[in-house]
């Protein structure tokens, strides 16, 4: 076989293989990462009015759990909900907003990476004509991904049954 054929079918090969560990094993624990992040927002909110809460997460599920589309799989902040309707609507308000904003700073921070990322890329090949950035791009397309997942996650947070903010409304006047 011609070496040039060669050199091309492992170019294939390692790109699906890193295509599926990224997809199939990375992305789920970084989803997992900001998902740890969002609970312990609401945590620590939850710790400082003295109710007793609790993070369950499953680090050994989190494979098959990312793929699952059960809203609780991932983690979940369980605490007393009588203790919770105790507190006013305002610090109601900052428990349930917390993990919302904790997601969109995530969210911040890894498109600032992306954006200075781009300027370096356009940097390397406009002035010093260096194309080899396969590290880079590898890294980009894992933080693309995670992007993507956040905005999911995040936008189901905000409209689903289950999320934060239906969770408030449905509690915001004492019962």
């Amino acid at each position: 076989m011609r070496e040039e054929v060669k050199r091309d079918i492992l170019t294939v090969v390692y790109s699906a293989l890193f295509l599926a560990i990224s997809i199939g094993i990375v992305l789920p624990y970084m989803v997992q990462f900001s998902t740890y992040m969002h609970e312990r927002a609401h945590y620590t909110l939850l710790k400082s009015y003295g109710l007793d809460p609790e993070i369950s997460l499953d680090l050994i599920g989190t494979i098959p759990n990312f793929f699952n589309p059960n809203t609780e799989k991932l983690g979940v902040t369980r605490f007393s909900l009588e203790q919770y309707k105790q507190l006013d609507k305002y610090q109601r308000t900052k428990v349930n907003t917390a993990g919302i904003v904790s997601d969109l700073v995530i969210l911040s921070f890894v498109a600032l990476y992306l954006a200075l990322t781009n300027v370096y890329f356009f940097y390397k090949v406009k002035f010093t004509k260096d194309y080899d950035f396969v590290w880079i791009l590898a890294v980009n397309w894992l933080l693309i991904m995670w992007v993507i997942a956040l905005m999911q996650i995040t936008i189901a947070n905000i409209t689903h049954e289950a999320g934060d903010v239906y969770m408030l409304v449905r509690y915001l006047t004492p019962q």
